[in-house]
């Protein structure tokens, strides 16, 4: 046969071979992206702004009733809305706000009852007995009302009068069920976010503190606070802070959750590379370490950003208390992680596949206690994992007094019965509550122990000893290669940081900042 016939197969066999190789290269490169094994350039940057924009906003009239037209308009049928116009000395004018969420006695006595005044003679700004601004436009004074503040028209004015008179109910501020204290502050931010800055800067009194503002959200325009410390933040975090926030569009931001969930960079990965708190002191130490934190209105969850992995087994008490007290804690967290990350794929390798390396005492009464029961030790484990995580989710669920009595008394009933009827042994029961136990240890990995605990759990039963391994060594490559906003999760042991890492050195040789976050004005104090 010629050579021309027999190249055109081999042609088309080889293209196709190589569009094959790069699809499959570029969908697993993907898919180890996602689960936080490597780095890929954000595709968000290179999305077009969809974000909705006015190129001619709509100017305020000079006429009442052109003013209250456009009111309506904007609101409808709004029964909450309350467009208020009347008759001054010298011309009509016009009130517009939000019933509960306005003062109302405040609103008559500064506003309606002056301008009404024989004494007002036309000047609206001498009138107002408060602080106001003036904005130009109808979408401007909408976002005002709904703020919950008070618009003021008047004839003649291409303009209105905004002035604060919020008034709505808020919770006040009460310590924070999930990061209990022992010694320090008790006090935890709420759901009103002005409540939260002033937490805050109760705990900054500097002029170097930044609050910036700004809103997310198309329809709920909610109030997002960005904080930071002047000449001390990575000007590269919080300037990649702001790009990311500023490409979140969306209909609805309702916590912070939302907005970790959309500046986030690993979705599927267990490490989130960013820190959730609701104590003010926990905020104020990690601002002023060079970190940015993002509060955002309507809930008492504040991000702050980056979080270095060490920092989960740091707390707030660990600076109050001493130092021998402190690292001992700090290790016993570690350690706690370790057993709620191993023990259960541990004991199920040994057990089944290395019993060579238990003592023989040891090994007799395991075996007297597992061999009645149906199920090989690796499945009993499972059995009850799932159990006590449906116990840990309907004790959360339900109300505070019940649902601590039902995660004990069903824990105890079924974990019993489970046992008395065969169904799994005794040793099982004690490996999974130990496991539990741990877990509380450190409640803000709660996602990566459940993950990797069901990983080696799974490997240890499939291949003992070479599967824990392998396990480890794929947690280890994943939290290496795992960075959030450039700066990597392991970038915590230079000379300096290891002072405050596992362990904590004497506060006054604590003399540097993180040197893997700040990048100016690394000290904290001058070395006399």
């Amino acid at each position: 046969m010629p050579i021309g016939i027999s190249q055109p197969p081999f042609l088309v066999t080889g293209i196709m071979f190589r569009i094959y190789f790069r699809v499959w290269h570029k969908f697993m490169w993907e898919v180890f992206v996602i689960f936080g094994f490597g780095k890929s350039k954000d595709k968000r940057k290179e999305k077009p702004d969809k974000m909705e924009k006015n190129n001619r906003s709509e100017a305020i009239p000079s006429r009442i009733a052109d003013c209250e037209s456009l009111m309506k308009k904007a609101f409808g049928i709004s029964s909450d809305i309350v467009i208020q116009a009347f008759e001054t000395q010298k011309g009509k004018a016009m009130i517009v706000y939000v019933d509960g969420l306005s003062n109302t006695d405040l609103i008559d006595r500064d506003v309606i009852s002056p301008l009404k005044s024989r004494d007002f003679e036309g000047d609206v700004t001498g009138a107002i007995q408060s602080h106001f601004t003036e904005v130009l436009n109808i979408p401007a004074c909408v976002g005002q009302i709904l703020q919950g503040n008070t618009a003021i028209f008047y004839e003649g004015k291409k303009k209105a009068f905004i002035v604060d008179f919020k008034k709505f109910e808020t919770r006040s501020v009460d310590v924070p069920d999930s990061e209990a204290v022992i010694r320090g502050p008790r006090e935890g931010f709420t759901e009103n976010l002005r409540t939260n800055t002033s937490l805050l800067r109760r705990k900054i009194r500097s002029p170097k503190l930044i609050i910036e503002h700004t809103s997310l959200g198309r329809q709920t325009n909610t109030a997002i606070c960005i904080a930071y410390m002047d000449g001390i933040v990575n000007r590269d975090i919080y300037k990649e802070v702001k790009y990311r926030l500023t490409k979140i569009d969306t209909d609805a931001i309702l916590e912070s959750g939302y907005i970790e969930q959309y500046i986030g960079e690993n979705t599927l990965s267990p490490i989130a590379g960013m820190s959730i708190t609701q104590k003010p002191d926990v905020v104020a130490a990690r601002v002023l370490e060079g970190r940015v934190a993002i509060m955002c209105d309507g809930t008492p969850h504040v991000l702050t950003i980056p979080e270095l992995f060490i920092e989960n087994f740091q707390t707030a008490e660990d600076k109050y208390n001493r130092v021998l007290l402190s690292s001992f804690l700090r290790l016993l967290r570690l350690f706690g992680l370790f057993i709620t990350v191993l023990l259960p794929g541990l004991s199920v390798a040994v057990i089944t596949y290395n019993q060579e390396m238990m003592p023989a005492v040891f090994l007799k009464s395991l075996i007297s206690s597992t061999s009645k029961t149906p199920f090989p030790m690796g499945a009993e484990i499972f059995l009850i994992v799932v159990m006590f995580e449906l116990l840990r989710e309907a004790g959360t669920r339900l109300p505070k007094a019940v649902g601590s009595a039902i995660t004990i008394v069903g824990a105890l009933i079924i974990g019993d019965a489970a046992v008395s009827a065969g169904i799994v042994s005794a040793p099982t029961v004690i490996i999974v509550a130990l496991t539990a136990v741990t877990s509380f240890i450190v409640p803000s990995l709660v996602e990566f122990t459940l993950v990797y605990r069901l990983l080696l759990l799974l490997l240890g039963g499939m291949m003992g000893l070479i599967g824990i391994g392998a396990g480890l060594t794929i947690m280890l490559i994943q939290i290496i290669s795992t960075s959030s906003f450039g700066v990597s999760v392991l970038s915590s042991f230079s000379k300096e940081e290891m002072k405050d890492s596992v362990i904590r050195f004497p506060l006054w040789s604590l003399v540097y900042r993180p040197i893997s976050i700040v990048k100016e004005n690394r000290k904290r104090k001058i070395k006399k």
